[in-house]
């Protein structure tokens, strides 16, 4: 299973296109490099918005208390 930051950031970068592609075809002409940035933001807002996926295979990191103690 793929982390939720991941899924959330290609998710965003793939809606992106998609809207650039709708405004290119409603007579919108953008940039490649505008189109370039704004799916780089939104990835990356995505990303940091996107809840962490807690995975119980990797070790705890130090100096954190476990919730049984």
């Amino acid at each position: 299973m793929p982390e939720k930051k991941v899924t959330a950031a290609t998710l965003a970068g793939a809606i992106a296109t998609i809207l650039v592609w709708i405004l290119h075809l409603t007579g919108v002409d953008i940039p490649a490099e505008v189109a370039a940035a704004l799916t780089t933001v939104l990835a990356a807002v995505a990303g940091y918005l996107a809840p962490h996926t807690h995975r119980l295979d990797l070790a705890q990191p130090a100096g954190e208390k476990s919730a049984s103690t």
